[in-house]
């Protein structure tokens, strides 16, 4: 009788160790399948940094105006150098999720508080 009562418990013990391995086995691969699954990646957002600048803004300004027009129309410059300030720089920075960025630039030359010359990305478009 004590001899069917040690088999029977190391019975039970065996079978609680390997129901322990399987589901530990099952865990590993259940970790190791989520691991190089796209969707459960975290969501990265789009960070833009500066002044956007449209086609439409740099279509409205028109040599001769002033400091203040020019700000109405493209908004407080990024970069005011404070040694020449008779050159604004807009500034525009894309970076999307995917890791690839996009930088625009775009400055504005002043003589005499009037709008003189536009430099960088953006050229203004001549009507017809």
């Amino acid at each position: 009788m004590l001899q069917q009562l040690s088999s029977f418990n190391f019975r039970r013990h065996s079978s609680n160790r390997f129901g322990l391995k399987i589901a530990l086995l099952a865990l590993c691969f259940t970790i190791a399948a989520c691991g190089n699954n796209r969707m459960l990646r975290p969501h990265k957002i789009s960070i833009q940094q500066g002044n956007l600048i449209t086609q439409e803004m740099v279509n409205r300004l028109k040599p001769g105006m002033s400091k203040r027009q020019v700000e109405f129309v493209l908004g407080t410059p990024l970069i005011a150098d404070t040694l020449n300030s008779d050159q604004w720089n807009y500034v525009y920075t894309l970076r999307t999720s995917n890791g690839k960025a996009l930088q625009k630039n775009l400055n504005v030359l002043f003589v005499n508080d009037e709008l003189s010359e536009l430099t960088g990305d953006y050229k203004p478009e001549t009507e017809e």
